[in-house]
């Protein structure tokens, strides 16, 4: 026998597609352990940072519990990591000690007003964030980071890509991403990596991502 619709529409709900992730969801996840919290930075946000890619300050989307933004302030970068969840940013603050050069505040990645003022960043991480927004809010989010960024920022993003084939979040194209930050942002370079999670022996395949504001 089939199962009811709105069963399925609410397995549907936990999963990231164009309609993107509800933010309760997350909430319920850091209740435990979410898979992509790995206990160190990602990897990749190393490499990024040897090749100097990061300038301060750095707004740091999606931090999580801290693991990355941790390793930006370690390397004398000043840091604003966000999360939506209060639960990993009790989590992060509780972990990291006090430092002039790292703040932790839970807030909306598409509602930052509040928090940012335009033109304040002069780098942005994504480390694993994007994929969770619904087609409608990823004009939101490139307008939005465009809004907080210095002239000359870069935006180093990371995504699961469309190469990974194991079960999953969404998986980001090459010409979907560039097509979602055009508008407000410029392609420096892309290149395939690994984004490091405990559900995926050796990493799911994700893009590298490296945009500039474009300039008005």
């Amino acid at each position: 026998m089939d199962e009811p619709s709105d069963r399925i529409a609410d397995a549907r709900d936990r999963i990231a597609d164009a309609r993107g992730v509800k933010p309760n969801f997350f909430d319920e996840i850091y209740e435990n352990s979410p898979a992509w919290e790995i206990g160190r930075p990602q990897a990749v946000v190393k490499i990024a940072l040897e090749r100097n890619l990061f300038r301060s300050p750095v707004v740091d989307l999606g931090c999580g519990t801290g693991e990355n933004a941790r390793l930006l302030a370690q390397n004398g970068l000043q840091v604003l990591a966000v999360d939506s969840v209060a639960r990993a940013i009790e989590l992060a603050r509780g972990s990291t000690p006090q430092s002039d050069l790292i703040r932790f505040e839970q807030s909306s990645v598409l509602r930052l007003h509040d928090l940012i003022p335009s033109g304040w960043a002069g780098s942005i991480l994504d480390s694993g964030l994007f994929h969770v927004f619904s087609d409608q809010d990823r004009a939101i989010y490139a307008a939005e980071l465009a809004r907080i960024a210095q002239p000359a920022a870069t935006l180093v993003l990371i995504c699961f890509s469309e190469h990974e084939s194991r079960p999953g979040p969404r998986r980001v194209s090459k010409t979907e991403l560039l097509e979602s930050l055009e508008k407000c942002w410029d392609l420096i370079s892309i290149e395939p990596t690994r984004y490091e999670t405990k559900s995926y022996d050796l990493g799911a395949q994700a893009w590298l991502a490296v945009f500039a504001r474009k300039k008005h």
